[in-house]
């Protein structure tokens, strides 16, 4: 009887997926990787064969939960063919990263700032992976953007700048979610990042318009769980 073929991929990506649950409730310093293995129905030693660290893990469990990420964008933009609502679409599921409908995925992303920012983080040393990871959100963007070019809604000048468009509006939503965060909550973040859109929305725009408010989206649907 031959043996039984193991995608290491796969198995990897299985066990980033245990491992993400894990980490978002726990953070990373009190997650163990006999509880990694364990979630993922593996031994110890096995887990071994596939990450060398615990932060090897931790970095594959970021990756998956953003390729989740991306995966929830695509479909929410899927059927929607108006370039604006494209855009809007895109900043609530983003901003829904730090929203406390859905507390452990806001508690995961303060995981990631914390491990990223500090010096003796996880992922301080490997910052060129949030990098890799922004490629995507970036990617998505600018396709919008030209997208809305295409159609005529947005003015064709911005072609050019697509992807300084891009960085800009993703600095913008890192920020404010960021104050966010360490303001304990204070402000109401989709309304604020509705208001400032409204303004970026008037700057993109070939022809004047209807204010862009936040009443056409159903926010609160938009969310980004913490998948196993």
């Amino acid at each position: 009887m031959s043996p039984k073929f193991v995608d290491r991929k796969e198995k990897q990506q299985h066990i980033a997926r245990a491992a993400l649950k894990l980490f978002a409730l726990k953070g990373f310093a009190a997650t163990s990787v006999e509880q990694i293995a364990t979630a993922a129905g593996v031994g110890k030693g096995t887990l071994y064969e596939y990450f060398e660290t615990k932060t090897d893990i931790f970095v594959a469990a970021i990756v998956e939960w953003m390729k989740q990420f991306e995966n929830t964008i695509m479909a929410e933009l899927a059927h929607i063919e108006d370039p604006l609502t494209r855009l809007k679409t895109f900043v609530a599921v983003s901003t829904a990263l730090v929203d406390p409908i859905d507390p452990l995925t806001a508690r995961f992303s303060i995981e990631i700032l914390q491990h990223t920012l500090i010096e003796d983080g996880a992922l301080y040393e490997r910052r060129h992976v949030m990098k890799d990871v922004h490629t995507g959100m970036r990617k998505i963007l600018e396709s919008i953007l030209l997208d809305g070019i295409s159609k005529g809604v947005f003015r064709p000048e911005w072609a050019r700048d697509a992807e300084k468009f891009a960085i800009n509006l993703l600095g913008y939503i890192d920020g404010i979610s960021l104050h966010y965060l360490m303001s304990q909550n204070y402000f109401h973040i989709r309304e604020q990042v509705a208001f400032t859109l409204q303004n970026v929305i008037g700057m993109l725009r070939s022809k004047p318009g209807d204010p862009w408010g936040p009443a056409d989206i159903d926010n609160d649907r938009l969310t980004v769980e913490i998948k196993n």
